[in-house]
Parts: structure tokens; sequence; C-alpha cells
């Protein structure tokens, strides 16, 4: 490279952190101890904490009429981890004290709450219970899954944005702004 030009090292974080997101690599192999790289395609992590045991639910939007299905049990004030399919979107619940395998969408017999989260590839998101209800907060941020998707598609049909956001790519490249 040639010395005479200066490249700033955030720059070429900024550029390998844009690339890995287009390749959808979640950037890090570990997060607040949580393997990163165990995770499959469309997975990411649950972290639960709650004031007393709880049993939580999901079902997804694709299945018309099924019951909750029991992903995880928390016990009071004990942090729990799991993996959640993030493919499609889904339902929530959180019961107190149940630990039945399925549930009827009629049953709201120790329903605490009933939440829809929102969840992307190789995301860390960390569920709260407590007496007055839920919460799922993100404490690592998904990987953009369309812009791999949106850069092929520019590359195949080629316009002058798309050579303007190329050149700007390797102008980054060498340390232009």
């Amino acid at each position: 490279m040639n010395d005479s030009v200066g490249v700033s090292t955030n720059t070429w974080q900024w550029y390998e952190e844009v690339i890995k997101s287009w390749l959808e690599d979640p950037g890090v192999l570990d997060h607040e101890g949580l393997n990163i790289t165990a995770l499959n395609r469309d997975q990411a992590y649950m972290v639960g904490i709650a004031d007393l045991n709880v049993g939580v639910y999901s079902v997804s939007d694709d299945c018309f009429r099924c019951p909750f299905e029991w992903q995880k049990t928390l016990l009071a004030h004990e942090e729990g981890t799991w993996k959640v399919q993030t493919a499609r979107r889904s339902t929530w619940r959180v019961y107190a004290d149940l630990t039945e395998q399925y549930v009827s969408a009629g049953n709201t017999s120790g329903l605490l709450c009933q939440l829809r989260p929102q969840m992307g590839e190789f995301g860390v998101y960390k569920l709260n219970v407590t007496l007055d209800g839920c919460d799922v907060r993100t404490t690592k941020e998904p990987v953009d899954i369309y812009m791999r998707k949106f850069i092929l598609y520019s590359l195949d049909t080629p316009t002058n944005e798309t050579w303007v956001c190329c050149q700007h790519l390797r102008l980054l490249a060498y340390g232009y702004k």
C-alpha cells in the first residue's frame, strides 16, 4: 500500500464491519459470554430473567390455531439462555409457574404477558419478566440479512447508482473520504 495515503484504523474497521454484515457474519465470536458462532442461520440468543418461576411459550405467525409451545422455564432470579428462531415472527406468552409442553391460545390462567418480539439473525436479546409485565431489549444488534441480496441484485442489474456505490467503496478502501 502507498505510504502517502493515510488510512485511519476506524475507516478500515468500518469497512470490515460493512463487508461482514453483507456476508451475514455476526462480526464477533463472543458476546457477554455467549458463543455467537454456535448459532445457525436464522437463530438468535434470548437471555431471560424473572422475578418468579415462569414458563415462556411461543407460536409462529404461520401456524393457524396452533397451541403455544414451551420454550424455556425461568427460575426466579436466575438467568436462563436459549436459542430462538428468527426466520418468522411469533407471539410469545409468559405464564407464572407453568411447565406444560403445549398451552392453548384460550388459556389465560396465570398469563403474565403476551408480546411479539422483533428479532433478527445472530442478535442477542434480553427478556425481563416482572409481576408488572415483560419487555424484550436488544443487547447485540442482528446482521442485515437483506444487504447481501441487495448487493447481488445491484450487481446483476447495473445502474448509475450501483457504479457510484462501488466507486465510493473503492475510494473508502484506499482511504479517501
